[in-house]
């Protein structure tokens, strides 16, 4: 015996003993035939959305009720997608191989191994599989859809790529394919190519709305990248109208029209989103941001410090609010804002330095508060040229220029080229009583003036 045939005749003895009992039915065969249909697409369902478990007893209900020369082999399913419930994917890939053995006219083994594959991380097998699938089923649009949804959930676009090309060549008209071919030529790049597959869908009137509205959307994404952003609006625009619901529309057109310098139109967009989806985080945020860049500050903080009240974690919007109460002339506030972030994000990107700036713009400047802000900012940053000017000016101001001039020359090592340092240095030496050390500073402001006008 074959050592295939060996592996086979295993597995029919494990089929055997794993295929649970089942239920008595009196159902007629007809109602037999409907309910296997009904439990097979379930479990094939669940099964694409890695609900293992759940498709394992169904197809393992399904079983009970399949054809009695499909019983065996229907089987395999169950026990196959159990094992992968379990993480026993290389029992799974076993058993699943068997059943295409069986079956070798039938896709559907062929899309659960590529599934099962990708779930244990087993990219090899994964192509073993597509390149089964490719030279099988080369017309098998939906199949080969498939395989480009799995493939980009799992972040392997080279591959969905060449599973997209196979589902175009297939000849196969399928509006939720197509949606997903626009999506990935747009991720990759061909963005010629993205706005023509999904225009494809965004004119088709006899499809869904949100369907329509998932082209729409890609369409004015692909036209935005290609820095077409009157047709990018105009698509995203559309997709707003067919599915007013879907937040993302709204925030990418409010995007659009912020490159557009048209920050009222942004806004107006995004109050419109606010008013049908008002329990929206994302909106929310980018509502509070619109209101800043129109000089709304007032209602800005109003609006962020709600959002940040609802999603403490979304460590961005502190410095927004912070922003906002700056503008308004509340420094102190703004302080509290950025001390808020430094407490709950104490590693948050130069949150300790702009509380530091903060804290110098209020009416009664805390000094030495200010420098334990600098520095924790350095330990978290021991290059940067900011901290170290920052804390130089906080040293004049405190007429201790001895610091600030080591302060000042520490930048300066660090940014060679760079006039700020060099002239804040020239004033501490004027205060401190050393015009020629100062004069000095200012000459090489000057010259480095010239040379950054040379072209």
């Amino acid at each position: 015996m074959q050592p295939i045939r060996l592996v086979s005749f295993a597995l029919l003895i494990l089929v055997h003993g794993l295929a649970a009992e089942c239920p008595a039915t009196e159902l007629p065969s007809a109602e037999a035939r409907a309910r296997f249909r009904e439990l097979d697409k379930k479990a094939q369902t669940e099964f694409r959305h890695g609900e293992f478990a759940q498709s394992a007893e169904d197809f393992r209900l399904g079983s009970c009720l399949a054809p009695d020369n499909l019983r065996s082999y229907y089987e395999l399913y169950g026990i196959a997608i159990g094992a992968a419930a379990a993480g026993d994917f290389a029992q799974a890939r076993q058993v699943l191989l068997e059943a295409d053995r069986q079956r070798p006219d039938y896709p559907l083994p062929l899309a659960m191994l590529v599934k099962v594959s990708l779930s244990s991380g087993d990219v090899e097998n994964v192509k073993e599989s597509l390149r089964a699938a490719a030279q099988r089923f080369p017309l098998d649009g939906k199949l080969h859809a498939e395989f480009v949804k799995d493939l980009l959930h799992q972040n392997l676009p080279d591959l969905a790529l060449a599973e997209s090309l196979r589902f175009g060549q297939s000849g196969v008209t399928d509006p939720e394919a197509t949606v997903t071919l626009a999506l990935l030529a747009n991720n990759v790049g061909a963005f010629g190519d993205a706005i023509v597959h999904a225009r494809e869908i965004e004119e088709q009137s006899e499809l869904p709305d949100d369907v329509k509205a998932s082209g729409a959307a890609i369409a004015g994404l692909a036209c935005e990248n290609l820095a077409q952003l009157p047709e990018a609006a105009q698509h995203l625009k559309r997709a707003t109208e067919l599915a007013p619901k879907l937040e993302d529309s709204y925030l990418s057109l409010a995007r659009i029209y912020q490159k557009q310098q048209n920050p009222k139109a942004a806004l107006e967009i995004l109050e419109e989103a606010r008013k049908r989806m008002p329990e929206s985080p994302k909106l929310l945020l980018a509502l509070g941001g619109s209101l800043i860049s129109v000089g709304q500050f007032l209602a800005a903080s109003e609006t962020l410090a709600a959002f940040i009240k609802r999603s403490p974690d979304e460590f961005e919007a502190y410095g927004m609010l912070a922003e906002s109460y700056r503008n308004m002339g509340q420094p102190s506030l703004a302080t509290a804002a950025l001390g808020a972030l430094a407490v709950r994000k104490p590693d948050f990107p130069m949150v300790h330095l702009m509380k530091a700036q903060s804290m110098l713009a209020e009416d009664a400047v805390d000094y030495p508060g200010v420098l334990k802000e600098l520095t924790q900012a350095e330990k978290a940053a021991p290059t940067d040229y900011d901290v170290y000017v920052l804390r130089g000016k906080v040293y004049v101001s405190m007429e201790e220029y001895e610091d600030a001039v080591a302060a000042f020359q520490r930048a300066i090592e660090l940014r060679p080229a760079e006039a700020g340092a060099y002239y804040q240095l020239g004033l501490a030496y004027r205060k401190s009583g050393q015009p020629t050390l100062a004069k000095q500073q200012f000459d090489t402001v000057e010259y480095l003036k010239t040379q950054a006008a040379v072209p």
